[in-house]
């Protein structure tokens, strides 16, 4: 038994239509991979312990992360709200949150993040961003701008450089690392779970 195998042992999950999506994430090469059980606990964890009431997620793909924050998210009373931009996914999404019982606490917009994010009010209790990579960087500023003060702020698949993946993918979540580290509004740290998370707590307005 590995370190990871251990863990996996304890980590309960809230919601069944997560097991099939995990497992059909295994089966596709047609989406990207989901954030997976250590992240989606993560996500639970934070959104519980700071007694979340409303939270941001930019990248749906077919709502794996979605129901890992909506479960959450109904035992604290909040809402999500979910942008995804390729119409397709959205759609599935949409059938796998009904699915899991969670229509009443996710609500799915099909659009740009780029440009949803600018019509967007803020005051946000956690955001996730795990949409297109290069759009990391770009964002940043809006999403500290959207998240209240003590607020999180976190990005999934951080650690693409040094697990060898593709520049066009890499460098831009290298050069977000960089600056959400160097953001003084920030305090930051990189957890070595899936392909890498990077929790931001907004520290002023």
């Amino acid at each position: 038994m590995n370190v990871l195998e251990y863990i996996e042992g304890f980590l309960s999950i809230e919601n069944e239509q997560i097991k099939e999506l995990a497992q059909e994430n295994k089966e596709r090469d047609d989406i990207q991979p989901c954030v997976g059980l250590h992240t989606g606990k993560l996500l639970s964890l934070l959104i519980r312990l700071i007694d979340a009431k409303k939270v941001l997620e930019f990248g749906t793909c077919i709502g794996y992360s979605a129901i890992w924050i909506g479960e959450a998210l109904r035992s604290t009373g909040g809402k999500l709200i979910s942008v995804e931009y390729d119409k397709n996914l959205y759609k599935e999404a949409k059938i796998n949150i009904e699915k899991a019982g969670l229509a009443s606490v996710i609500e799915l917009i099909h659009g740009d993040v780029s440009y949803v994010v600018k019509e967007l009010e803020g005051n946000f209790d956690v955001i996730l961003q795990d949409s297109s990579k290069p759009l990391y960087p770009d964002m940043l500023d809006k999403c500290i701008e959207l998240t209240r003060k003590n607020g999180l702020i976190i990005a999934d698949d951080t650690l693409f450089k040094p697990m060898g993946i593709a520049e066009r993918f890499s460098e831009p979540m290298d050069r977000y690392n960089k600056m959400v580290f160097s953001d003084k509004r920030l305090y930051s740290t990189i957890l070595p779970i899936g392909d890498g998370a990077t929790v931001s707590v907004k520290l002023t307005d």
